[in-house]
């Protein structure tokens, strides 16, 4: 699960912060139960920083993979 920095913590004021969050909320719902390194934990709190028209395509884009990656495994299956 990503967990969102301390408030004081960023140099953020407080609508990037509320912004973050809920940006953070949307990451969660695909990764809240996969186990990440720091580093990954980081970048994703990073791309969080962006607008909320980049993480939307972001998703989007994860969201197909994991799809497809599914439709395969299900093809596969005997």
């Amino acid at each position: 699960m990503i967990k969102q920095p301390e408030w004081g913590t960023q140099n953020v004021n407080k609508y990037f912060y509320e912004s973050e969050a809920r940006r953070i909320a949307d990451l969660n719902e695909i990764f809240g139960e996969v186990g990440l390194t720091a580093d990954e934990e980081r970048i994703l709190i990073w791309l969080a920083g962006w607008d909320e028209y980049t993480i939307e395509n972001v998703l989007s884009a994860i969201r197909k993979s994991m799809a497809a990656e599914a439709k395969r495994l299900e093809a596969a299956r005997p």
